[in-house]
């Protein structure tokens, strides 16, 4: 089984961004600090963004709540 790093790097190395949304979000889920979590999150929001995705609301939610984006 691939870890969670091993499949972000395979993600970035083929260029699947909508993947990338569902991987940093849960990188961003099991971080051990706020502000991991919050790096991951952006990064999620980033490739939402840039896809389109349907979490891209939510995601920008999350960091509104957290004080980083207004």
């Amino acid at each position: 089984m691939n870890t969670l790093d091993q499949r972000l790097h395979a993600s970035h190395q083929i260029g699947d961004h909508r993947a990338l949304v569902g991987l940093y979000t849960q990188a961003a889920d099991q971080a051990d600090t706020l502000n991991a979590a919050c790096f991951f999150l952006t990064n999620a929001y980033i490739y939402a963004l840039e896809t389109n995705h349907p979490q891209r609301h939510a995601l920008h939610a999350r960091l509104v709540a957290e004080g980083r984006e207004a």
